[in-house]
């Protein structure tokens, strides 16, 4: 994230010459000399109980479900992704506008939970990589979709 001065204020920040007017608050250290001295500073904004709630971004549902899939593997990936549960993360996506993520939760969900096995227990077919398939595709999606609304953020 990026500062600069404001343009005609008489009270603004005071950046050196080399910093072409622009601080970078992730690399450059901002010093006491680069605000302006006695500038009133207004109080915080008073915080209520409504502001405290965490947000909770639709995308989040997809997030978990692709970490899971990695940290904890397919059976872990399959848990919270089973019926009951995949219905209302799927519910809060489409009401969300993200349709294809909601397929592809789906979609994930089913492909982790289904293990076809034989009558013995044994997995019957090895189906790696329809699941490794399904999820580069539920994280791809998740990776441009995060991508394209943090562009769309910053070019209002």
């Amino acid at each position: 994230m990026a500062v600069g001065p404001v343009p005609g204020a008489a009270t603004t920040l005071r950046l050196p010459q080399e910093w072409l007017e622009r601080a970078d608050l992730g690399y450059d250290l901002l010093a006491d000399a680069h605000f302006p001295a006695g500038a009133h500073c207004p109080p915080p904004p008073r915080v209520t109980a409504a502001d405290t709630r965490p947000v909770d971004s639709p995308l989040r549902r997809i997030r978990d479900l692709v970490e899971l899939a990695v940290t904890g593997g397919r059976r872990a990936a399959a848990e919270p992704a089973g019926d009951g549960d995949r219905a209302g993360h799927v519910a809060a996506l489409r009401r969300g506008g993200f349709a294809t993520g909601a397929d592809l939760f789906a979609a994930l969900g089913a492909v982790a939970a289904r293990r076809p096995r034989d009558a013995f227990g044994r997995p019957a077919r090895d189906d790696q990589d329809q699941y490794a398939a399904q999820w580069l595709a539920t994280a791809v999606y998740l990776t441009g979709t995060e991508a394209a609304l943090a562009r769309g953020l910053w070019h209002r």
